[in-house]
């Protein structure tokens, strides 16, 4: 049973849904293992709701469950990936779109062949910031780095992303 602190503070994260979710999605990049991952991560806070000594921290405790178990994820699903994009041919989407989708369907995947090449930890900071929308506050606190340290893996990994997709926009 869970103490009446432990209840106010597991429905205060009830209110970070959404960005869990985006988290999640940043890195699997497919809706429905979001959706698994988010529930993941709702089920550790839950058992875990005992060690949050301040409710201040709760949302970076929670984002940081959401980190970790989507990069748990990631390892495990990372070769398996790998055979997936090699083997899906690039032109799926525009078969059943309009062109204009199709367009927007191809500026999609580079954007995310785009960030799945990225170093681990500028692509943590990257989704994060992206999909999470954490402040560089919350980055630093997250990922219990200085936030300059933040800020410039940040740069460099929207430096990396933009001129990846343009390569792949004009190749």
């Amino acid at each position: 049973m869970l103490t009446e602190e432990e209840s106010r503070l597991f429905e205060e994260m009830m209110t970070y849904q959404e960005d869990v979710f985006r988290i999640c999605l940043g890195f699997s990049r497919n809706p429905s293992d979001a959706e698994d991952l988010s529930q993941d991560v709702y089920l550790k806070a839950f058992q875990n709701v005992g060690k949050v000594h301040t409710p201040y921290a709760l949302k970076e405790w929670l984002f940081r469950i959401a980190r970790n178990t989507c990069l748990d994820h990631g390892r495990k699903r990372r070769i398996v990936r790998f055979f997936e994009i090699t083997a899906r041919p690039d032109n799926a989407v525009e078969t059943r779109t309009p062109e204009s989708s199709a367009d927007k369907g191809e500026r999609l995947n580079s954007l995310k062949k785009a960030v799945s090449r990225l170093p681990a930890k500028q692509q943590e900071v990257f989704v994060l910031r992206e999909y999470g929308h954490l402040s560089y506050q919350e980055l630093a606190g997250t990922l219990g780095i200085k936030q300059g340290t933040v800020m410039s893996r940040l740069n460099r990994a929207r430096r990396a992303v933009t001129d990846s997709v343009k390569e792949g926009h004009h190749g």
